[in-house]
């Protein structure tokens, strides 16, 4: 219930700010492009078997999240073995997709994660890192402020030491 209770906060504030560049901007651009914003059209890619990382990246790129819920599975640790919405499904810029992430068949203990929430990207990082979690910071580009507006999993699930937390950062 918390995972979903979490993924609904996550979905308006990330329909407050938007995520990742729009499809029709130049492709040898430099510079982070402006999110288009609430209401502009994301269409869901597949990343059935792909690596939390390249899966968080994917989605990012497409302007969506990703809200992550570690699985027993024994496929190897950190494969997205299912997402909630499947491919071509049409969202709105900024709102989550839902994926399965494979604890692998002999996880480690589950840890608890902490708020890296309202911090510095450097700082939610550091705090995850001594948990010691694995993080990847997703860039924001609507939010100027470096600070870490959400992370997945968020704060207070449990999940095996050492899982991938995706932080969504501005700055």
């Amino acid at each position: 219930m918390a995972l979903w209770r979490s993924l609904l906060v996550l979905t308006l504030a990330l329909a407050l700010v938007g995520c990742g560049s729009d499809d029709d901007e130049a492709s040898d651009s430099t510079q982070p492009a402006a999110t288009t914003g609430p209401g502009a059209p994301a269409t869901v890619p597949d990343v059935a078997d792909a690596d939390l990382a390249g899966a968080a990246e994917q989605l990012a790129d497409a302007g969506l999240r990703v809200g992550v819920l570690y699985v027993p599975s024994s496929k190897p640790r950190g494969r997205v073995i299912g997402q909630a919405r499947p491919p071509g499904t049409e969202l709105q810029r900024g709102d989550a997709v839902p994926l399965n992430v494979s604890v692998g068949p002999n996880p480690p203990e589950n840890v608890t994660v902490p708020d890296a929430t309202e911090q510095t990207e450097a700082a939610g990082r550091a705090l995850l890192e001594k948990a010691r979690f694995e993080v990847l910071t997703i860039p924001v580009p609507a939010v100027t402020d470096d600070v870490v507006i959400q992370h997945s999993p968020p704060a207070a699930d449990r999940v095996p030491r050492g899982s991938l937390v995706i932080l969504y950062a501005g700055g």
